[in-house]
């Protein structure tokens, strides 16, 4: 009777220990959202997966989406990270616009990585001067779903104009844009990205192009908005662009949710920063990726682990 007793003690032991191990297994694989093929944060999210599994122990799943996309698929729980920028976490913790009625107030920061700036494009001999010029054009700008995609639709509005005003809206790749803008099916390709941009420089070089500026009293209105400041383009960076442009940053965020345990928030984010270097070499925007920009104003709440980590480096008090 008691080696009978000791039998189902030592099973109950394991049973226990097993059901402990599984929610930890299941947290140590993890799925990024990321961006498309062909942008920055897909290279850029596939250099973190292998930083993660190799250093960090984790099992990791990469998956293409866009901006807002990807917070409804981090606040769901469908992935434990994700990309973003700060126009659409602040509009999600907020529940306005996209997120209106969807409010995801269980998003966390990890760590700001990189600014980039909203661009307008058009080729040099174009007549459109200004974003009211739209009116009657084609454009072209990424899928529903992405950044860039609302915050067009938000330059716009604040220029007093919508998409119903303008002859066409095509959405599609980097590549998809380029291609139309020199097949003549757009006229103007809108971006958020960081410049200089390869696909934009390869559209200048088949022929010169031009970034229109913001109106300053718009700027004013969408910096009203979480996540967005105002910000200039220099002059010279791509061919036939003499002359500078005023237009928007929001940088790009990677978010987590809160019930992500903070000791895998923490190991997960000492971990890219300790091969911060091998992320550079993926691309040369993470030079931007430090401690002290990183955990500077959030428009999300910084999650614990991430904090964690600031504190440890000094980053933050």
């Amino acid at each position: 009777m008691s080696r009978t007793r000791g039998w189902i003690g030592a099973a109950l032991v394991l049973a226990v220990a097993a059901a402990a191990a599984a929610p930890a297994a299941a947290q140590s694989q993890l799925v990024v959202a990321s961006g498309p093929i062909g942008g920055v944060w897909y290279p850029v999210a596939s250099g973190m997966a292998e930083i993660l599994q190799n250093k960090a122990g984790f099992t990791v799943t990469q998956q293409p989406g866009g901006g807002i996309s990807n917070v409804f698929n981090v606040a769901a729980g469908k992935a434990q990270l994700g990309f973003t920028t700060a126009d659409a976490a602040g509009a999600a913790i907020a529940g306005e616009g996209d997120f209106k009625g969807k409010a995801a107030p269980n998003l966390r920061l990890v760590g700001v990585l990189y600014g980039q700036q909203y661009n307008l494009a058009v080729f040099a001999d174009s007549p459109i001067r200004k974003v009211q010029d739209l009116k009657g054009r084609a454009l072209v700008t990424t899928p529903r779903g992405s950044s860039t995609e609302l915050m067009t639709r938000r330059v716009l509005e604040a220029h007093g104009l919508s998409y119903e005003d303008l002859k066409k809206v095509n959405y599609g790749s980097n590549a998809d844009g380029v291609n139309m803008m020199k097949d003549g099916h757009a006229e103007v390709m809108s971006h958020l990205i960081t410049n200089p941009a390869a696909y934009l420089m390869d559209l200048a070089s088949s022929k010169p192009i031009r970034l229109i500026s913001l109106d300053p009293a718009a700027v004013e209105r969408l910096v009203k908005f979480p996540g967005y400041t105002r910000t200039t383009i220099k002059a010279g960076i791509y061919k036939g662009q003499d002359q500078e442009a005023l237009t928007l940053n929001s940088p790009v965020m990677l978010v987590t949710r809160a019930e992500m345990a903070e000791d895998l928030v923490y190991k997960l984010t000492r971990a890219l920063f300790e091969n911060r270097a091998q992320l550079v070499n993926v691309h040369k925007v993470m030079e931007q990726f430090v401690a002290q920009d990183a955990a500077r104003d959030p428009v999300a709440p910084i999650h614990p682990g991430a904090l964690k980590y600031y504190r440890e480096v000094g980053a933050v008090r």
